[in-house]
């Protein structure tokens, strides 16, 4: 006795281990360090922003001191050289110089070499600058660049200072067919003036910069204040609370949102279902110690009352009974697992109609005896095909009978079939003692027994309407219960092969 009690309890053991063994949610690791400072993200782009405008703005003042007035120097030597270079080879009438005169803005001097002393030659250059409106206070042409120029078919060029008048006159002086040739044009002290640009700027752009820095801390406030949103929401979804947020930017940021959304939406949802599931484990655990304590106490008693001789010929019967019942609880149990496990199921082209006359004809010696009456509709009408496994599809028709001879109270049971063009429906229903508010739902949890059976020939562990649904939901079918008045109904619809493939 002690040692078939032990295998017993190994099997349950093994059986509520496996039931046991869900797939949990995976810990979250932190990575964060709970004393770590960091910085607000607004103060970081704040920063960030700034540094770059304030580094675009130095770059801008030394772009001022240093670069442009090489720049502007350089502009002015190519415009007189350009000049020159048009009148060496184009420009020979007084009204073609006067013209580049005035499209290029500068002034153009021409002074033949014959006859004239340095100092003549000079005054000649001063009195026509003046006439052009040209004064310069330094200005003058020596004879060595005289001989150069006479003896070098290239061009000079000449930077007069004029001193205090803070400018200079930049000239390019050539020598054509005897004929001195002279472009100037007057340029400014731009290094001066670029420094005093520089102090203008340096107020008005600190003005400025104070204001961009004011309006950059506002807008990236308005960018970081949903994310502080956000932050709290995941603080209070690490808590399991899992809230969400109405602060829903049309940016990326509210896509975020959304996500989070969805996503305290699915933990809670997961949440809900696992306390379901342990709740039901635990029910299940409790369900099925009380539905093995029964036949184990009867097979302790009666076997201890053989031991006694107080055997009055029935004893044994008893034994092999309760016995009976806990091989029908563990095969139900061990089915149960194995759908629970979701393990391939073999399918193959079967015509249902000839396996629910197998069952009837099976169960028909028990409702004889029980005086039940199987009233039955359209069920010799040919049906389609459809793939399942037949095994399992017989133990659907099976169990949904069995549950009917039980718990009838009319000693009738309806069956019937209707076919369509995607599925074919079968229905059977029975008078019950159930009450018109009761929670059908119910009937589908394992191990549960909605009233207390009146056939005492057949055995109830609760397990029966569960293996159906997981049979159903295997295959891909659909099954559901109603409760009309006192009247108990299940409808299960196999979907075709054609609607299947």
């Amino acid at each position: 006795m002690m040692v078939w009690r032990e295998r017993w309890t190994h099997i349950l053991d093994d059986f509520v281990k496996k039931l046991a063994m869900r797939p949990s949610p995976p810990k979250e690791e932190w990575a964060i360090s709970l004393n770590k400072k960091t910085r607000k993200i607004s103060t970081t782009l704040t920063l960030t922003f700034s540094l770059i405008i304030i580094g675009s703005f130095i770059v801008m003042f030394v772009l001022n001191s240093l670069i442009v007035p090489h720049y502007y120097f350089s502009k002015m030597e190519h415009k007189v050289s350009s000049v020159m270079t048009d009148i060496q080879h184009s420009a020979n009438s007084e009204q073609q110089l006067a013209a580049l005169e005035d499209n290029n803005q500068v002034t153009i001097i021409t002074r033949s070499l014959e006859g004239t002393s340095l100092d003549d030659f000079n005054e000649a250059l001063n009195v026509e600058l003046n006439r052009k409106k040209v004064a310069l206070n330094r200005f003058w042409v020596t004879q060595e660049t005289l001989d150069q120029l006479q003896n070098n078919p290239q061009a000079v060029q000449r930077n007069f200072d004029q001193g205090k008048q803070k400018s200079s006159f930049l000239v390019e002086m050539r020598v054509i067919d005897h004929t001195f040739y002279l472009v100037g044009v007057s340029t400014v002290n731009f290094s001066e003036t670029a420094n005093l640009i520089n102090t203008f700027n340096f107020l008005s752009l600190s003005l400025t910069l104070v204001l961009i820095i004011v309006l950059i801390y506002i807008s990236v406030r308005k960018i970081t204040d949903p994310l502080v949103n956000l932050k709290k929401v995941a603080e209070e979804i690490t808590g399991l609370s899992f809230v969400t947020t109405d602060d829903i930017p049309a940016n990326e940021i509210g896509e975020l949102a959304l996500s989070i959304n969805k996503m305290s939406y699915a933990l809670a949802t997961y949440q809900k279902n696992l306390l379901a599931k342990n709740e039901q484990l635990k029910q299940f655990t409790a369900d099925l110690t009380h539905e093995l304590k029964t036949p184990i106490a009867l097979i302790k008693a009666y076997g201890s009352g053989i031991e006694d001789d107080l055997d009055d010929g029935t004893y044994l019967e008893v034994i092999l009974q309760q016995t009976q019942r806990l091989n029908d609880i563990v095969d139900q149990m061990l089915d149960y697992a194995k759908l629970e496990q979701q393990q391939p199921i073999n399918k193959v082209p079967l015509q249902l109609s000839d396996t629910w006359r197998q069952t009837v004809a099976e169960l028909q010696p028990t409702m004889e005896k029980e005086e039940i009456l199987l009233l039955e509709a359209d069920t010799d009408t040919p049906l389609s095909l459809i793939e399942a496994d037949s095994i399992l599809l017989k133990r659907v028709f099976d169990n949904l009978l069995t549950n009917s001879i039980k718990y009838t109270t009319d000693k009738e049971i309806q069956a019937s079939w209707r076919e369509t063009e995607e599925f074919i429906e079968f229905t059977i229903s029975n008078q019950t003692s159930l009450n018109s508010d009761f929670d059908v739902n119910k009937l589908w949890e394992a191990f549960y027994v909605h009233e207390k059976s009146r056939n005492k020939n057949l055995s109830g562990t609760g397990l029966g309407l569960s293996i159906v649904q997981s049979i159903m939901n295997e295959h891909g079918f659909t099954i559901e219960t109603r409760l009309v008045h006192t009247t108990l109904i299940f409808v299960l619809h196999f979907y075709k092969v054609s609607e299947q493939a």
